[in-house]
């Protein structure tokens, strides 16, 4: 693994820092993408040490992280003190892209018409799922259905009047069924920002950079969505109280605190919290899908090699959770029922034990690794 790679590993907290608990990782990392929302949840698993399903959800009943659409027009969990300079960052290209797809669904109208529509469908309701958002739009004259629903619920989003809230029990895969909900009432206030342009811009990159660093400007913009003009602008703000790296291209590094920033020295098999130093040979992390560790920089050269890129990005936009190994990707697995299916790029024995141990803690029901030919997978890492 280059250096690069290392320090942006630690920036992520794949080294299992001190614990800081589900909205202490969402802050540190700024947004947790959680369109799928149990692949959300494991992002927390690989990155702690004691976390559970059980707190994840606790912190999306308890309101202390949310989940909404945020960079990329992705849904992502935040912390509800970011949502509001977020969204007005992300909020004019996301309502842009929903009122054109709410067209391509057969709803007319625009957004005058549309948002009060959503807002009185949510007001005073608490969360609902598609259906029934679905069944209070057409009752107030905008018939929608499908996902002319969703992209109702996202153009109120971006502009600050809706945001999910927890799954309702009955969804697919244990998560629940997606809801949708008043943001103000959810969140007892409205979503605004208190900053203006340049601020938040400056704060984009600095809280970018915490989590990303090494990056560039052309990072942050792939990461958030926004035009590399602005990408450049919050660069400028903060470029002066941090450290540029050799080699030019405006690449920063971050401001992590030191005890944030130690990599795990211990045995490669899942567990244990950083301790600062290299990591350690053959150190195991199983990403879940769409993790952010292939998604927060405009390449994955370095990490993931051209020749398994389809295995990992097959197109349509998926991408596979995947096996990390001393910073590069491996292989990828799947978990299907109880277990965990583990397939390997190379003929070699990747030592999962550790971690298929750890997901089956985090999940609270068994886990069984095995390799993609069906045998029973024994290997724990040296």
């Amino acid at each position: 693994m280059s250096d690069l790679w290392r320090e942006r590993l630690a920036a992520q907290s794949l080294h299992r820092p001190a614990p800081l608990g589900v909205p202490g990782l969402v802050g540190r990392l700024l947004a947790v993408q959680a369109q799928d929302v149990t692949a959300a949840a494991l992002a927390f698993r690989v990155r702690s040490t004691g976390l559970t399903r059980e707190d994840v959800e606790a912190a999306v009943r308890e309101r202390s992280i949310v989940r909404a659409w945020g960079p990329r027009g992705t849904l992502h969990y935040m912390l509800p003190e970011d949502l509001g300079w977020l969204t007005s960052l992300s909020g004019p290209a996301l309502a842009r892209d929903a009122i054109r797809r709410i067209g391509q669904e057969g709803v007319a109208g625009s957004p005058e018409t549309l948002l009060p529509a959503v807002v009185r469908a949510l007001e005073g309701q608490g969360p609902l799922t598609k259906a029934e958002l679905g069944e209070r739009l057409s009752a107030d004259g905008v018939p929608a259905t499908g996902q002319a629903i969703v992209h109702l619920a996202a153009l109120g989003a971006a502009h600050g009047l809706v945001v999910l809230g927890p799954g309702r029990r009955g969804g697919a895969s244990g998560a629940g069924k997606p809801t949708y909900v008043h943001a103000a009432d959810w969140l007892g206030a409205p979503v605004a920002s208190s900053l203006d342009r340049d601020r938040s811009l400056a704060e984009l990159a600095r809280r970018y950079l915490r989590a990303h660093a090494p990056a560039t400007p052309a990072d942050l913009a792939a990461w958030s969505g926004l035009p590399l003009r602005d990408a450049w602008t919050g660069w400028r703000l903060i470029a002066g109280s941090l450290d540029e790296l050799p080699g030019g291209g405006g690449r920063l590094r971050g401001t992590a605190p030191e005890a944030e920033t130690g990599i795990e020295t211990g045995a490669g098999t899942g567990g244990g919290a950083g301790t600062g130093g290299a990591p350690a040979p053959h150190a195991v992390r199983l990403l879940p899908a769409f993790d952010e560790y292939l998604l927060g920089w405009r390449t994955r050269s370095g990490v993931l090699a051209d020749a398994h890129a389809r295995a990992v990005h097959p197109g349509g936009g998926i991408l596979r959770p995947t096996v990390l190994v001393d910073g590069v990707i491996r292989g990828t697995w799947s978990l299907n029922g109880p277990t965990l299916m583990v397939s390997p790029f190379e003929a070699e024995r990747l030592p999962v034990q550790g971690e298929a141990e750890d997901v089956s803690r985090f999940l609270g029901r068994p886990v069984t690794p095995a390799v993609s030919r069906g045998e029973p997978f024994s290997g724990r890492g040296r």
